[in-house]
């Protein structure tokens, strides 16, 4: 039975880095770990980091690990902080934004096998 669990560690996870040191691992997906319905992983977001606003076909659970900042989600910003889950629904435009002098952790789920198909929001969606 225990051939079947799967430990994955962010040295070994499939790790997306940034210019601004921001970087997102996806730790369990079907690629990384042979998951069949979901992908969980974790990102850190640098001191003054705003992400463009993606839209996903799924939906989006966070779960915020360390330091706070904001979700752009068209003009809005939505505050959350360390020690609180978020639930952006499939379709809702949003970005990451770290507007802390810390770093921003967070984990992230979707109820798909690997990253889900997403998009850059129009203008429009980020209410230009």
């Amino acid at each position: 039975m225990k051939e079947r669990v799967k430990v994955i560690g962010l040295e070994t996870g499939r790790k997306t880095e940034f210019p601004d040191g921001s970087c997102v691992c996806e730790l369990v997906s079907g690629p990384v770990a042979g998951a069949a319905h979901t992908c969980m992983g974790f990102s850190t977001w640098k001191p003054g980091t705003a992400t463009d606003q993606m839209v996903h076909e799924v939906e989006e659970i966070v779960y915020i690990v360390a330091g706070h900042g904001k979700l752009a989600v068209g003009r809005d910003l939505v505050p959350y902080r360390a020690g609180q889950g978020v639930l952006i629904p499939a379709g809702v435009p949003h970005g990451v934004v770290n507007d802390s002098g810390e770093d921003l952790s967070m984990v992230y789920i979707f109820a798909h096998p690997e990253y889900p198909p997403t998009r850059r929001a129009t203008a429009e969606e980020e209410g230009a």
